[in-house]
C-alpha cells in the first residue's frame, strides 16, 4: 500500500491559519443615547447620507455644541446596517485623551498595547462604522489612524468627533450648527418647534420643575436662547440655574455667563460641568498667535473680514498670511465662524465674545483691543466714503452695511476715549445711517459729542459734524440747527478741502431753514465759484447736491422753470449712478415745486412720462406716481389725476411704496381736494398735516404748504380756514385717508349743492384702505 502523504497546504489553509492566528474580538455595547435629541433631524440625516457615500465623515462644531451627542444619535441608527455594528472608542475618557489605536483595541475587546499592523488585519474582514468621539486632544495621532485605516481596509467606515477639521484625504466634514431659536414675535407654538427652546424646557423639566412655555414667558425664554446661541450646553447649564435665580435674573446675568453657567453634571467630563471649564479646554489646544488673535477679535459686533482683522493686529506687526493662518486655526477649531462667500466674513458667537473678554481683562488688553478695533473701523470708513461717491448705493450697502454693528461698538468706545477718531467715523458714516433709515440714532449719536468736541479738532472734521447734526436736528429744533449750520459753515472756510466748504453751502440752504433770502442769494454765488473746482470726475454726488441746491434757491425766488431743469437733471444722474435713495428724495422735491407753483411744468412733464414708459419697480414706481399725479394737477386733469392717486392709495400700492408715503402725499392730497372744490375736506387735511412740520420762529410754514394756504385764503376766510385746520388736527390717519379721496359730490363746502355732507368716517372700513368711488 502505498503511503499517502499529507497534501501541501494550500492559499485558503494559510488564510485560515492566518485568520486563527488573530485575537478574538469581542465588541462592547454602544453607549446608551440617554437624552433626547431637540431640533437634530435635518443634521441627523445629513450625517446619515454622507455615511453611506464617504468613508471618513468629521462632525466638527465649537465646545458644547453636541457633537457626541449628534455622533451617537447616528450610530445607533445605523447600528444595523453594517455586518459588525458598530465600534464606539472615545478619546477624551476621564479627562485624559487617549491614544487612538489603544482606544480602538479596548473597544473590541482586544489588548490596548496591540501594534497598528496588526489592529488592521483584524479590521479588514470586517464591516462596521468605527466612531472616534473626541478627537481634537489628539488630533495628529487621530488623522494618522484615519488615513491608515482608510488605506488598509475595504469596508470600515469613520465617524469621528473633533472640536477641529482633521485633514486627511478623503474626509467629509459637517459642521454642528447651534440649535435654532426663534426670532422676535413668534407664537409659542412656533417657538417650541425650534431647537432651543424644546431643549431648554426639556431640561428645566428634568430638574423637577413645573415649567410651561406661555405668553407671559415667551419673550424671556426665546431672548435667552438667542443670546446664549443656541448653545446646547450653555442652556442645559442655564436649566440648572433658573431655580435659583429665574427667568429674569437669569437672562440679566447673562453679561457675566461664566459665573453664571456652572453646576453641570456631576458624572460627566469635567469640560462639561460649566462654560468656562468647555471653553478652557478648548483653548488650550490653540497656539499662542491664535490665543492672541482670538481675544483681540472681541470687540468686532456683526463680524469681520480678513482685512480687518489685518489692521486690528497691525501693532503686534503681524503680516496678512500671519492672521490668516490663525482665522484659519480658529475656523478649525470651531471658535470662529465663516460663511462661504466670495468675500468671506468671519464672527464669533456671543459666548465666544465673552470668553475672549475674559482673557483680555486677564492679559490686561482690553483698552488696546477697542482702540484698535476703533481704529480699524474708522480707517475702513474713510474708505467707504471716497467709494460712496463713486458707486450705487445697492453695492455700497451690500459692502458696507454689515459694518453696523461695528460702527455702534467703536462709536460707543470712541466717545469717551477717542473722540476725534469718534467723529471722524460719525462723519464718514453718515451715509450708512441715512440709508438703513436710521436717523434718529445718527441724531442722538451727534448729541453725545456734542459737548465734547476737542478744541485742536480739524477744520474738516468739525465743519462735517457741524453740518451733519444741524440737519439732524432741524426737524424739532430749527433754531438751534441754524446755529450749528452757520458754526459749520465758519469752520469750512478754513479747510484745505473746497469741497468740504461747497457740500457745507449746498446743505445750509437746503435745510436751514432760518436762512435770510439775502444769505441765500449769497450762498448761491459762492456756490456757482466752487462748482468749477468740486464738479469733477468721480463727484456726481456733489454734484447732485448741487443741483438740489440750485433747485431750492430758484425756487424761492420765484424762478420755477430754473428750479425745474436743475432738479431733472439731478434726477437723471442720480438714477444713471445708482443713487436710490437721492432718487427718492429729489422725486419729493419735484412734487413739492410742483404743488407750490401750481402750473405745469415741462421738464418735470417729459421726464415722468418718459419714466412711466420705461418701467421703473418697487417704492421707486410708487414715488413717482404721486409726482405723476402732482403733473396732472398742474396741467388741470383732475380726473386722472384723482384715478392715480387711488391707484396709489390702494393696500398693496402703500405696502410697496413705504412707510413715509403718505406723509409725502399729503400735498397733492390737499391740491386734489382744493382742485375738486372740496375746500372743507382741504382745509382739514392740511391742520391734519402741521404736526408734519415744527413751526420755526417766525411762524411760516415750509413749502409747499405756504402756497397751499393762499389758495385756500382765495374760498375761504380766516376764521373758517382756522376752525377747519383744527379739526383736522384732531383727526387721526385712517380719517385723513378716508377724506383726501371722499367723493366730490360730498363735499361739505364745495360747488355741490346746499347741505350736502361728508361721510361718516365710522362707517367706512378704513383698515382696507376703502376710498374714493
Amino acid at each position: 500500500m502505498p503511503l499517502i502523504e499529507d497534501a501541501p497546504p494550500g492559499p485558503d489553509d494559510a488564510d485560515a491559519s492566518a485568520a486563527a492566528a488573530l485575537p478574538q474580538v469581542r465588541l462592547r455595547a454602544l453607549p446608551s443615547l440617554s437624552v433626547t435629541v431637540h431640533g437634530r433631524d435635518h443634521d441627523l440625516q445629513t450625517l446619515l447620507s454622507r455615511l453611506v457615500r464617504h468613508r471618513l465623515v468629521t462632525v466638527v462644531g465649537a465646545p458644547g455644541i453636541g457633537k457626541s451627542t449628534l455622533a451617537l444619535a447616528c450610530a445607533h441608527e445605523r447600528r444595523h446596517a453594517a455586518r459588525h455594528g458598530v465600534v464606539w472608542a472615545d478619546l477624551h475618557q476621564g479627562g485624559q485623551p487617549r491614544e487612538p489605536l489603544a482606544a480602538v483595541a479596548a473597544a473590541l475587546g482586544l489588548d490596548p498595547d496591540l501594534d497598528l499592523q496588526t489592529l488592521l488585519e483584524v479590521l479588514r474582514p470586517m464591516s462596521l462604522l468605527l466612531v472616534l468621539d473626541n478627537a481634537e486632544a489628539c488630533a495628529k495621532q487621530a488623522a494618522d489612524f484615519c488615513h491608515a485605516v482608510i488605506e488598509g481596509t475595504e469596508e470600515v467606515t469613520l465617524m469621528v468627533t473633533s472640536r477641529k477639521v482633521l485633514r486627511v484625504p478623503g474626509e467629509r466634514v459637517l459642521r454642528t450648527p447651534a440649535l435654532s431659536s426663534p426670532p422676535p414675535g413668534r407664537s409659542v407654538d412656533e417657538a417650541l418647534g425650534q431647537g432651543a427652546v424644546a431643549l431648554f424646557i426639556d431640561q428645566v423639566r428634568a430638574q423637577g420643575l413645573p415649567f410651561a412655555l406661555g405668553l407671559h414667558n415667551l419673550d424671556q425664554v426665546t431672548t435667552l436662547c438667542r443670546r446664549l446661541d443656541g448653545h446646547p450646553l450653555a442652556l442645559q447649564l442655564a436649566a440648572g440655574r433658573l431655580a435659583t435665580f429665574g427667568l429674569d435674573q437669569l437672562c440679566e446675568r447673562l453679561n457675566d455667563r461664566y459665573r453664571l453657567l456652572t453646576r453641570g453634571t456631576q458624572a460627566g467630563p469635567r469640560r462639561h460641568q460649566s462654560l468656562r471649564a468647555c471653553m478652557d479646554d478648548s483653548h488650550v489646544l490653540l497656539s499662542d498667535v491664535e490665543r492672541l488673535v482670538l481675544r483681540r477679535l472681541e470687540p468686532f459686533e456683526g463680524g469681520f473680514t480678513l482685512e480687518m482683522a489685518s489692521v486690528a493686529l497691525s501693532d503686534r506687526q503681524f503680516d496678512a498670511w500671519t492672521v490668516a493662518e490663525a482665522l484659519e486655526g480658529l475656523v478649525d477649531h470651531s471658535l470662529v465662524q465663516v460663511d462661504a462667500d466670495d468675500r468671506p466674513r468671519y464672527e464669533l458667537l456671543e459666548s465666544v465674545r465673552a470668553y475672549g473678554l475674559l482673557q483680555l481683562e486677564e492679559c490686561g488688553e482690553v483698552h488696546l483691543a477697542r482702540h484698535m478695533h476703533a481704529y480699524t473701523v474708522c480707517q475702513l470708513f474713510e474708505r467707504a466714503a471716497r467709494a460712496f461717491q463713486m458707486m450705487p448705493d445697492e453695492r455700497w450697502m451690500v459692502e458696507f452695511a454689515p459694518e453696523l454693528g461695528n460702527v455702534r461698538a467703536a462709536l460707543d468706545w470712541c466717545v469717551e476715549h477717542a473722540p476725534v477718531m469718534g467723529l471722524r467715523l460719525l462723519a464718514n458714516a453718515r451715509a450708512l445711517f441715512e440709508l438703513l433709515g436710521l436717523r434718529d440714532e445718527a441724531g442722538w449719536r451727534h448729541a453725545a459729542f456734542e459737548n465734547e468736541l476737542p478744541h485742536d479738532l480739524a477744520p474738516e472734521t468739525l465743519a462735517r459734524f457741524c453740518i451733519d447734526h444741524a440737519t439732524l436736528m432741524m426737524p424739532n429744533d430749527p433754531a438751534g440747527a441754524g446755529v450749528w449750520f452757520r458754526r459749520g459753515l465758519r469752520a469750512s472756510r478754513t479747510a484745505d478741502d473746497p469741497a468740504v466748504r461747497y457740500t457745507a453751502l449746498c446743505r445750509q440752504v437746503l435745510g436751514d431753514r432760518e436762512i435770510s433770502r439775502a444769505a441765500m442769494r449769497h450762498a448761491m454765488g459762492e456756490m456757482m465759484t466752487l462748482a468749477v473746482q468740486c464738479e469733477g470726475q468721480h463727484a456726481d454726488r456733489l454734484k447732485l447736491l448741487g443741483l438740489a441746491a440750485r433747485a431750492h434757491v430758484w425756487r424761492v425766488e420765484g424762478q420755477a422753470a430754473e428750479a425745474d431743469k436743475a432738479l431733472c437733471a439731478s434726477l437723471r444722474l442720480a438714477r444713471e449712478i445708482g443713487a436710490t435713495a437721492w432718487l427718492l428724495e429729489d422725486l419729493q422735491r419735484l412734487t413739492t415745486l410742483l404743488v407750490g407753483h401750481g402750473r405745469s411744468l415741462p421738464c418735470a412733464a417729459v421726464l415722468v412720462r418718459e419714466w412711466e414708459a420705461g418701467g421703473v419697480d418697487g417704492v421707486l414706481r410708487q414715488r413717482l406716481r404721486g409726482c405723476r399725479a402732482a403733473v396732472l394737477l398742474a396741467e388741470g386733469r383732475v380726473r386722472e389725476a384723482r384715478a392715480v392717486l387711488e391707484m396709489l392709495m390702494a393696500p398693496e400700492a402703500l405696502l410697496q411704496a413705504g412707510p413715509d408715503i403718505v406723509a409725502h402725499l399729503l400735498p397733492v392730497l390737499v391740491w386734489l381736494a382744493w382742485s375738486e372744490g372740496r375746500d372743507a375736506d382741504a382745509a382739514r387735511l392740511m391742520g391734519h398735516a402741521a404736526a408734519a412740520w415744527p413751526q420755526s420762529p417766525r411762524e411760516e410754514p415750509p413749502a409747499p404748504w405756504d402756497a397751499l394756504v393762499q389758495r385756500m385764503r382765495q374760498r375761504l376766510d380766516d376764521l373758517r380756514l382756522a376752525i377747519l385746520r383744527e379739526e383736522g388736527r384732531r383727526w387721526q390717519e385712517r380719517e385723513a385717508l378716508v377724506t383726501a379721496l371722499a367723493l366730490p359730490t360730498l363735499a361739505e363746502d364745495g360747488p355741490g349743492p346746499p347741505g350736502a355732507r361728508v361721510p361718516t368716517l365710522g362707517r367706512i372700513d378704513v383698515d382696507q384702505r376703502v376710498v374714493g368711488g
